[in-house]
Parts: structure tokens; sequence; C-alpha cells
């Protein structure tokens, strides 16, 4: 059959439509299949990039951690320490890392330390109120895929800040559990702060911020010890206290910040870091007060309050890590160098003439006076001497004391009425020539002083240290006295500073200089004390004013001790942190209260009033001098934290 033309013409349309769908059609197809390859390897390269991301941030994180560990331990390193590393161990991962730093050298990463800020900067939350000195530090690593289809890097950079945060910037810092229920009307006008919980209880009005890493209780029944509060806190700041904040720390030598490590600051270092070595001025070693000390002073083991000394029971030394035989004209090339005697007692066996002050050095055994030979009796300081007291609290022995009185304290007491003459004393044997060489070396004036006292500790006998005649120090960089032994403060402290104008009996700091004591306890003897009265609970009636911040130890409330009716499980609370021996009438206290450890020395547990002691009127306040950088006191301990900042990727 002939198929006619228009059919045929019909066909070949329909066949050519069909061919051009097709080719349309394989068009499409291949755009997709194209698309979908090219899909799929940004996919694969994005993948492998967000891979390659977190392998970086690993390696960041690995060397953040360990140097926040390092930091927070004491013993923060160099940058070049945390180089190398990066994640060796990679057996688990799906993809094999190599790492590398900033200028592509591989198996390392860098780290970038930036300059410790002079000047301390305000701090974010929960520091708020609080300044510290900053050390920005920025970790970066490039993670780079082994053996996968795509080599695609990634580059991580993080910054975080590694902060000191000065402690007598707090009103109230513990680094234990926190009481404080006072028997009379107390304003607490700073910041407080517990590495612990806090318990609060009658006649107390706070007025900043009050933070526990535990719980803060308000009002109620002691949580810590079977004792009582009459009645609740007040608060004034909103918001206020406040439970489970982060811990701080204030760790000693590569150990950690528990109570009973930190009481170690105090103590005479150990040989790895012992005084006069080099790693003894390393930022682990100056964590033990005795390496940062000006002046270390001791005493013979036999030292002991003699009407007439005898022998050489008492040494001071100076110290100064800068002294090197070029830059010292003296040619001192030891850190530790002896200081020379300025008091003399001279004997030609039918005499004796006591020689303060004098212009003479004594080199040997033997003076010379007139032609006649004077040996030396005993070569001593005009500032120091050995003491003995007694402490009813240290001593009570269930109100019996020891032989009718408390336990003897024997003392080594620092006058710093004649410490301050000596000071200024340019004779061959005063103290002018030193404080010259330090204001020279470190850029200040000698106001770091270490008092160990090496009179046995037993059942009747107490080391300690005693402080006298201190209305004023010496010029404005102030004065810190540290010691392993218990402290005690005879009268008015840092009241004036000489321009006679005094600050005793108020609440104002105008006059007084920067000052902390640092003691295993801290007892204030009002100026009216005698050592010769051996009564249990002498008159005192005296209004007396102490201003320094003072860190020190506690007997801590331990609910495992049978309290009776003196309460002595209890602590005595805040209240009690400084610890009395007399009937009082006033005692004004400005400073900081901080309490690290619990006392290794002066272990007897607080009483009620009325047995050794009767409570003052408190007048106590924060020294607002603590919130201005150049008026904090030598000694003055530091905290540790880190705050992450920044973080970028590319």
């Amino acid at each position: 059959m002939k198929v006619p033309s228009n059919q045929k013409k019909k066909a070949a349309y329909v066949l050519l439509v069909t061919l051009a769908f097709l080719v349309v059609i394989l068009i499409v197809l291949g755009s997709t299949m194209g698309w979908i390859v090219s899909n799929s390897s940004v996919t694969g390269r994005n993948n492998q990039y967000l891979a390659s991301e977190y392998a970086a941030e690993a390696a960041t994180e690995k060397v953040l951690g360990e140097m926040e560990s390092d930091w927070l331990a004491g013993t923060f390193g160099a940058g070049s320490n945390y180089y190398a590393l990066v994640p060796t161990n990679q057996a688990d991962w799906p993809v094999q890392y190599v790492f590398s730093d900033n200028n592509d050298v591989t198996n390392q990463i860098s780290v970038n330390l930036g300059l410790v800020s002079t000047n301390w900067q305000s701090l974010p939350s929960p520091y708020a109120g609080l300044n510290g000195f900053i050390q920005p530090v920025t970790v970066t690593a490039t993670a780079t895929p082994i053996g996968q289809r795509f080599t695609v890097p990634a580059t991580v950079s993080q910054m975080f800040d590694i902060t000191r945060i000065p402690i007598f910037q707090y009103l109230i810092f513990y680094n234990m559990n926190l009481e404080i229920a006072a028997a009379r009307a107390l304003a607490v006008n700073g910041p407080v702060f517990s590495n612990a919980g806090i318990w609060t209880a009658q006649n107390l009005t706070f007025g900043s911020t009050v933070w526990a890493v535990q719980q803060a209780v308000n009002g109620g029944n002691d949580p810590f010890v079977s004792y009582s509060g009459s009645g609740s806190s007040t608060y004034t700041m909103r918001g206020e206290p406040v439970s489970g904040v982060n811990h701080v720390t204030m760790p000693i030598a590569g150990t950690n910040d528990s109570p009973s490590v930190v009481e170690g600051i105090l103590q005479w270092p150990p040989s790895t870091y012992s005084i006069g070595s080099s790693a003894a001025y390393s930022s682990a070693g100056e964590t033990y007060l005795a390496n940062l000390a000006d002046l270390i002073v001791s005493n013979a083991a036999t030292g002991t309050n003699m009407a007439f000394p005898a022998g050489t029971s008492l040494f001071v030394y100076y110290q100064d890590p800068e002294q090197t035989a070029s830059s010292n004209t003296n040619n001192w090339c030891s850190s530790i160098v002896w200081v020379t005697n300025d008091f003399y007692v001279v004997s030609n066996a039918t005499k004796h003439t006591m020689v303060p002050g004098s212009t003479n050095y004594v080199p040997a055994s033997h003076w010379t006076v007139g032609g006649t030979n004077f040996q030396v009796w005993y070569a001593g300081y005009t500032f120091l001497t050995n003491v003995l007291f007694y402490d009813w609290r240290e001593g009570w022995n269930g109100g019996n004391g020891y032989g009718g009185q408390g336990k003897s304290v024997y003392a080594v007491q620092l006058d710093i009425s004649n410490y301050n003459v000596w000071l200024a004393n340019p004779n061959v044997n005063g103290g002018s020539n030193y404080n010259a060489i330090c204001q020279s070396d470190k850029n200040h004036s000698i106001g770091g002083v270490y008092i160990y006292n090496s009179v046995p500790e037993t059942t009747t006998a107490l080391p300690a240290v005693r402080l006298v005649n201190g209305s004023q120090l010496f010029d404005s960089y102030g004065l810190s006295v540290a010691t392993p032994m218990p402290m005690y403060v005879k009268g008015d402290f840092n009241v004036t500073d000489g321009s006679g104008v005094s600050d005793a009996a108020t609440t104002s700091t105008s006059h007084s200089r920067p000052s902390s004591l640092l003691a295993d306890a801290i007892t204030v003897l009002s100026g009216v004390w005698s050592d010769s009265n051996t009564a249990k609970e002498p008159a005192s009636s005296s209004a007396d004013t102490i201003h320094a911040a003072c860190l020190e130890g506690i007997v801590p409330s331990d609910p495992n001790v049978p309290g009776g009716s003196n309460n002595a499980n209890y602590s005595g609370g805040v209240e009690n942190f400084l610890r009395l021996l007399e009937t009082w009438g006033t005692l004004y206290y400005n400073g900081s209260i901080v309490v690290m450890f619990p006392s290794q020395y002066a272990t007897n547990r607080w009483l009620q009033t009325g047995n050794y002691y009767s409570a003052p009127i408190r007048n106590w306040t924060f020294d607002t001098n603590f919130t201005v950088q150049a008026k904090l006191p030598p000694f003055t301990p530091s905290l540790k934290t880190t705050a992450r900042g920044s973080w970028t990727a590319n």
C-alpha cells in the first residue's frame, strides 16, 4: 500500500521532535549529573573542612587545657613549652591529621603569650567589682587530613586570659566554710567570698556581693556545726547571697589550694625552692612568702626573754635576687646577705655596757675602748628582741592553765618604732644602705619582713611573733610581716603617716600606709597589756585601732567536738577572726579579712566571752585603699583564674 506523503512528513516531524526531546533530556541529565558530581565534591570538601576544623579545635583545646592546668597549679611555663602538644594518638580517629603552626612547621602549633598588664583591669562576672592583672594567650593550630580524597586544611585560633586577682580586694575571703553571727550590730561593707559554704545570722548588714561556691545560708542554725543564731542577716544588694559560684584558686608550688596545703605559703620553703636558689625566685618559688621577703629574721632555738641578753640569739638577712657582682657596689654576689648588728652588750667582767646604734662594727669577739679590752657579751639589733608573755586561750587546759598561768608565749618581738630609726640610720650598721639598694634593685623600700621563730613548740610553750609600737610605718611603701607562727599585735597599728594627723579610734584610713599581717593566727593585745600579768582575763577597756589586711588561719568548726556550755565546737566566726585575751572596750579594724587554712600552732578552740576575753564594740570596715593598685600592701597574694575569649576559624 502506498503511504501518502503527508503522513511521511508527519512521522518525520514526530521523530525529529522526539530526538529533540531526547537531546534536551540528555542535556538536562548531563547537567544534573554534573551538578550532582559538583555538589558532591563541594559537600565532601565542606564536610572535610568541618572535620579538619574540629581536629584543629581539638589541638588548641589540648594546649589550652594544659596551660590552664599549669597556670592554676602555679607551674605555668613559656609558650615554647606547649608548641609540641599536638594530638598524637589518633588511632580512634576516622581521619588522620598532621598539625602545623602559623609558619607551616609541622607537628607543632602556635602559642602566643601576650604581655602581662602592668595596670590592673576590671574583671567580668563572677568577679564584677574586682580588678586583676591579665595576660592574653592565643593558641592557633592548622589541621590537614592525610590520605583523603579532599586535602582540605582548617585553622582555628582561640584566645583566653590568665588572670591574677589580688586577694585583699575582698573585705572577707574564706578558703573554707565562712560563719558569722555577731553579738553586736556589724556592717559588712565590702565583697565577701567563700570557696566553701557561708552561714550568716543576726546583727549583720551586707552592703556588697556575697558569694559561696557551696550553699549560702541566711539565719537559723549553723549548717556546719550545732551553733544557733537568733535571727537573719540583711542584704542590701538585690540577689544576694549567691550560691554555687565558680571556685577560685590560690595554689602553692604546683600542688593545689586545699586549706591544709595553702598554709605552706607561710612556711619555710622546701629544698626545691630553698631561699637564695634560682628556683626560689621563680613564679612557683615565690608562692612562699619567705622568698618574697626583703628581710628575713630568725632566732636561736634557745631564744627566750632574758633580763640581760647574752650571745647571738637573733639573725637578720637582707634578700635581693637582683644582686650581682657587676651591679652591686658592695660586691655582694649572693642574694642573701647577713645584716650587720647595730646593738651590742660588751663586758670587761666588772661592768656591762650597752651600745645601741653604734657606728662601730665588731669583727671579732672583743672590742677595745679607751685601751680596755671588752668582750662582746651580746650582739643583736635595736629593733628585735625575744619576749615572754602568757596566752590563756592557748593554755586554757580546762581553765587551769599551766602552773596557774596560760601557755608561755616565746615571741620574736619587732619594735616598729626602732625599726623605722634603723631604716633611716646611714651608719655602716644602720639600715639606710640596705634600703637604698632595695630601692635601686626592686624599685621600692624594704617593706616585706619574714620572721621565723626557732623556739620549739611544746605543750606549755608557743613560738610566736609580736609587733609593738606600730602606730607609724616607715614610708609610703608600707610594711607587711609574715610568719608561719602565731602573731600578736600590741596597741595601735598603722594609724598615722607622720603628718601629725592620726586615724586612731576611727574607721578612716586616710593616714595609714599599705600593710598586711600574715600568720598562723593573729591576736590583738591592747595598748595597756602587761607581759607580767598572768590573770585569765586582764582588764583593758582600751580603744585600739588596726589598719592592715590580715591573712591567717582559724580553728574551724567541728561537729565531732563536744560543744558544751562554751559552744567549743564553733569556730568563733568572722567576728572572732582577730583573737582577743582581755576585757575590751572598742576595737577599730580597717582592712581585709582572709582566712585560708586551719591554724597549725594556735590550735585551741574558741570559747565564749567571759572565759579569757570579753567582746569589744567592733567598728570594722573594709579599707578602700585596697581598691587602688598603688596602695596594695607588700606580700599581697593573688588568686588565679582563667577566662575564655574569642574563637575564630578559617
